[in-house]
């Protein structure tokens, strides 16, 4: 009887979680699905680089195209979160919306 129960609320939580974007007509529940597959990959490449700090970027999956946000160190690890995602099986696209954070070491010295 409790497993029953469990099982219906966890069903009931993710019917609700997709819900959220079915209701609003925005992707359907395969869509959605694959799109958090998709998230999960995409973050588990980055954390697989050791030359990128995976924890500074946030990544948006819709339909399969992907936006990555956050701040790099320089414009080689943002090339390189890009790449690390162009990699990932099943991304259609990828929109790099990094910046370079100012780190004080750019200042030349006379």
């Amino acid at each position: 009887m409790r497993s029953a129960v469990r099982i219906a609320v966890a069903a009931a939580a993710t019917a609700l979680v997709a819900g959220c974007n079915l209701i609003h007509g925005n992707e359907t529940t395969g869509q959605y699905v694959d799109d958090a597959t998709l998230t999960a990959r995409a973050k588990a490449a980055l954390v697989a680089d050791k030359q990128v700090a995976a924890s500074d970027f946030h990544l948006d999956v819709y339909m399969g195209n992907v936006t990555i946000s956050g701040a790099a160190r320089n414009k080689d690890e943002s090339e390189r979160v890009e790449q690390d995602i162009r990699n990932v099986r099943g991304v259609k696209s990828v929109k790099n919306a990094t910046y370079v954070a100012y780190t004080g070491d750019e200042t030349k010295k006379r």
